[in-house]
């Protein structure tokens, strides 16, 4: 299906006018509506579920911090409300507040309900493991995913490789065994937030259960 047949399948409306617009990993289009509406289209002509994902983890942050509407979402397409950038000089100090609201949101276990991706790149989360423990999810779901993705693609050798797995003897020592389990952006930077009129809106995320401080 083109993206005017699921624009037409998801909100029931023509386009009117598409521009494509800057991103990393999908066709991204700014799409005029017959209604008059402007919003933000991912577009995949290869199914991915990658689209699914990102609407639903939006929609879940969006209950604390400022994200786009999610209109739509399937296998093809992301549908977001548009949002106009603007300059605002208190970006900074209402990143922070929305940051501490968000990371008042805890979970019983590290890790998420679905694995996603950070960039291109597979983030596994865990899923059903029931994980308590930071030191040991940050291993075996974070540092050994990476450490073997370096390796298979011949990145480092096999001594960097071996000496890097000694890593998980000394991980205990290094983390807080207290650590809760916190709602987290995930792939937190600044091409990853706008500046709207009022306040920061939160986008492209990666989001998962872990230690607060990742989204520092």
């Amino acid at each position: 299906m083109s993206i005017e047949a699921h624009i037409e399948q998801h909100l029931g409306l023509s386009i009117i006018n598409k521009q494509s617009v800057s991103t990393g990993l999908f066709s991204a289009y700014q799409v005029t509506l017959s209604n008059g509406n402007t919003v933000f289209v991912k577009y995949q002509s290869h199914p991915n579920q990658q689209l699914i994902n990102e609407g639903r983890e939006l929609a879940l942050l969006g209950r604390t911090i400022h994200t786009p509407t999610v209109l739509g979402s399937c296998e093809h397409c992301l549908i977001l409300e548009w949002i106009d950038t603007t300059q605002n000089a208190n970006m900074q100090s209402q990143m922070g507040l929305a940051l501490a609201n968000l990371h008042q949101n805890t979970g019983d276990y590290f890790g998420f309900e679905f694995d996603n991706k950070i960039g291109k790149t597979p983030q596994p989360n865990g899923v059903g493991q029931n994980i308590d423990n930071w030191a040991d999810f940050y291993w075996e779901y974070r540092l050994l995913h990476q450490i073997t993705l370096a390796h298979q693609n011949t990145l480092i050798s096999q001594t960097d490789y071996q000496q890097l797995l000694q890593v998980k003897d000394i991980l205990p020592n290094l983390l807080d065994n207290t650590i809760k389990p916190t709602l987290l952006h995930g792939d937190l930077w600044s091409g990853n937030v706008l500046s709207g009129k009022n306040h920061p809106y939160f986008i492209d995320t990666a989001s998962y259960y872990g230690h607060r401080e990742i989204d520092f």
